[in-house]
């Protein structure tokens, strides 16, 4: 079950990310049954977080910001070569 594992490092203490986080509450919310399904729950303040919400907005970026985002990762890659 989606969440479980989420919630049980919850109840140990651990830190959680945000997605962690709102998998664990998504768990308790559905009475421990979370199925990767839309829970509906538009009420929720963390809905519009849920990884398995419907017609949930993905993010587009235009050829101008793939190609920057490229650039930066080429950039990356030569401050990694070690000197020979």
């Amino acid at each position: 079950m989606k969440g479980y594992k989420d919630y049980q490092r919850f109840r140990a203490g651990e830190p959680l990310s945000r997605k962690q986080a709102i998998l664990a509450q998504c768990y308790i919310c559905n009475g421990a049954s979370e199925g990767g399904e839309d829970c509906r729950g538009r009420s929720c303040p963390l809905y519009q977080f849920m990884p398995h919400r419907a017609n949930r907005l993905k993010r587009q970026i235009t050829e101008t910001e793939r190609q920057k985002i490229v650039e930066r990762f080429k950039k990356g890659r030569e401050a990694l070569k070690l000197p020979v």
